[in-house]
């Protein structure tokens, strides 16, 4: 897709602006034509109008392949005749939604963001898309998650033991006002966020996606087991790079909401209500 009417579009799992929020634009099946809005010609990369990119990698680097904690949607589109391209960014009084993208657009783009990654690009795309997969949560077995999350916690080195709550909302309650300490050091040893040890890891990632995940559990634990993973590549930090994708990876996929100490040796969890990601 290299003309100027022709890109693609990154919406949140259920089809929302990652950037501006607000109502569903994908509600319905394709083709969706979005209602018409002024555009700004002028020459700022960022201005009025509907917004899209020439290619996924770019769409990933600017709003994030899974901010919410959940995949972003991907969706080719085709803009209207009035459609500019201004350092990179285009956008157009409107836009129709045309189709997702597919498994090998979605591969090759995972691809080319990870030359970054030199040697491991081929390897690092591939640890994505399974993360990508892993967090669409298309499974729901709650056995299954629970056998996951034990291996979890093995691979980690945690005695811990595991409690399950009703949802989500419980189990951040649980969590209760620990001793300051025992936050801490549970919180460390179940994140495994080294800002020493994984800067230049962190770096990398910097340079490729936009990872500025706010709350969100599932993107946090996406983006500590990729980041450990490749500094564990490289050799900047001693370990197997699995030791943080093991067990919860497929937990997420069987359906898993969010994994949390709620005390200092036990782990809470909660299952999706729901699978997340609408097809239009």
């Amino acid at each position: 897709m290299s003309d100027l009417r022709h890109g693609w579009k990154i919406l949140t799992h259920d089809g929302r602006s990652p950037l501006q929020g607000g109502p569903r634009l994908l509600k319905e099946r394709f083709p969706v034509t979005l209602p018409p809005v002024t555009l700004d010609t002028g020459p700022d990369e960022c201005a009025a109008g509907w917004n899209y990119v020439a290619d996924i990698a770019a769409g990933w680097r600017i709003v994030g392949m899974w901010p919410t904690g959940y995949p972003s949607r991907v969706i080719a589109v085709e803009a209207s005749a009035d459609a500019i391209e201004r350092e990179g960014k285009r956008r157009a009084s409107s836009l129709t939604l045309v189709r997702e993208a597919t498994e090998t657009e979605m591969r090759d783009a995972m691809t080319q963001g990870s030359c970054l990654f030199g040697e491991h690009a081929d390897t690092m795309a591939r640890e994505q898309l399974a993360w990508w997969h892993a967090l669409g949560r298309r499974e729901r077995d709650p056995k299954e998650v629970e056998a996951q999350l034990v291996l979890t916690l093995s691979a980690r080195q945690l005695p811990w033991t595991l409690r399950r709550f009703d949802d989500a909302r419980d189990a951040k309650a649980a969590r209760g006002p620990w001793d300051p300490w025992n936050v801490r050091d549970a919180k460390a040893a179940w994140d495994a966020r080294d800002p020493w040890n994984v800067r230049d890891a962190r770096a990398a990632w910097a340079a490729w996606d936009a990872w500025d995940v706010g709350n969100a559990r599932a993107a946090w634990a996406a983006w500590d087991a990729l980041t450990i993973f490749y500094a564990r590549l490289k050799g900047w930090q001693d370990g197997e790079p699995d030791q943080y994708t093991v067990g919860i990876r497929d937990a997420y996929r069987q359906g898993l909401a969010l994994a949390l100490p709620v005390a200092p040796t036990i782990l809470g969890w909660a299952m999706e209500p729901e699978l997340h990601a609408p097809e239009a």
